[in-house]
């Protein structure tokens, strides 16, 4: 768990300090008080990277100036500390995570932290585009198998060398090395993902009922962008004529959300596909619990998602072990062994 966070010259924060007792901890305030600023804190010192934005766009603006420099300093159950710095020397960008005594300028791997994120573009997950999906369990997928993230990377540059060699109209054995490459990546991309969606179906509808207190059937369907075998893509990007872009592969893959045997997107309600993320969200918890000691459940602006009743279930069946759920919210009525309540002016 975390004992202690301070932030400074971070977003709206100045310099504010904040102790962690054990359990649930929930941050109240009005829009702009920093709620969002201190979990984005959290998740950046433990996974090295922010959700929200890059590193310049954190610092403090007093003014019409930004600050030169911001700071989080995080404790770990433990007396493991944490320290991530960022500088702006007049223009030339400097960041640094330093624990266990090292500074380092990337957070290595296998000192990250799994982590479970909601912030609110995800309710964009059921009526937005395929690649708003893609992103989402792609997140997932990178907690569990964090080679993965670079697997798309390199399959993203080489999508792109292949699409800009089709432009120009390559002969086939010009395509011929690219088509290797993407066909070994698009597989494993893809059966990455057909294996993930495969998971948190497993008792996909018993977390739903325990969130919404309903009895309706929630089902993830996968679908390929194409053949799932290397060997299957290449023969028909062999066969490819005439195309500007690749037609087939990982890049077109696709998730559908069901409920009770019908596309959600246009079945359920609002509030039906809001619980129905959640629910996901559940089972991507209970998979990272199932191999690691310790993770951390990050939830922005659930205020207009959910009632007061379905939060707190929510909170309940997020946190086996209470310690590593942090919530942002508006308005707050239950328990929580951290209530932080921020105004206008926190720091």
């Amino acid at each position: 768990m975390i004992s202690n966070l301070r932030v400074q010259n971070f977003r709206v924060h100045d310099d504010y300090v904040v102790d962690f007792n054990q359990g649930v901890t929930v941050i109240t305030g009005p829009n702009g008080s920093g709620k969002t600023s201190l979990i984005e804190a959290i998740y950046l010192a433990l996974s090295g990277k922010s959700w929200r934005s890059n590193f310049a766009e954190i610092l403090q603006t007093v003014g019409d100036k930004p600050a030169e420099w911001w700071r989080i300093d995080l404790t770990l159950d433990g007396g493991e500390k944490r320290t991530v710095k960022f500088l702006n020397d007049q223009g030339n960008l400097k960041k640094s995570f330093e624990t266990g005594g090292k500074i380092f300028a990337r957070l290595p791997a296998k000192m990250k932290k799994p982590i479970v994120l909601f912030e609110p573009n995800d309710l964009q997950l059921l009526y937005g585009s395929p690649a708003r999906r893609r992103q989402f369990f792609d997140r997932f997928i990178t907690e569990l198998i964090p080679e993965h993230q670079t697997n798309l990377n390199k399959f993203e540059r080489i999508l792109r060398q292949r699409n800009n060699l089709l432009k120009k109209e390559a002969s086939a054995d010009e395509l011929f090395v690219w088509d290797l490459q993407f066909s070994d990546l698009s597989e494993k991309i893809s059966q990455a993902r057909r294996d993930v969606v495969k998971q948190i179906n497993e008792n996909l509808t018993e977390k739903y009922a325990e969130i919404a207190g309903k009895n309706d059937v929630i089902n993830l369907k996968f679908m390929a962008g194409g053949p799932l075998d290397r060997r299957e893509i290449m023969n028909e990007l062999s066969n490819q004529k005439s195309y500007q872009a690749t037609p087939i592969g990982a890049q077109k893959d696709d998730v559908k959300f069901l409920l009770n045997k019908k596309l959600a997107k246009t079945a359920a309600s609002r509030g039906e596909n809001r619980t129905i993320i959640f629910a996901i969200l559940a089972r991507q918890i209970e998979i990272l619990r199932a191999t690691n000691q310790e993770v951390f459940v990050i939830l922005d602006d659930i205020d207009s998602e959910l009632d007061d009743v379905h939060k707190n279930n929510l909170y309940k069946i997020s946190a086996l072990s209470e310690n590593n759920l942090f919530a942002t919210t508006i308005k707050f009525k239950g328990k929580a062994a951290n209530h932080i309540k921020l105004s206008s002016l926190s720091s």
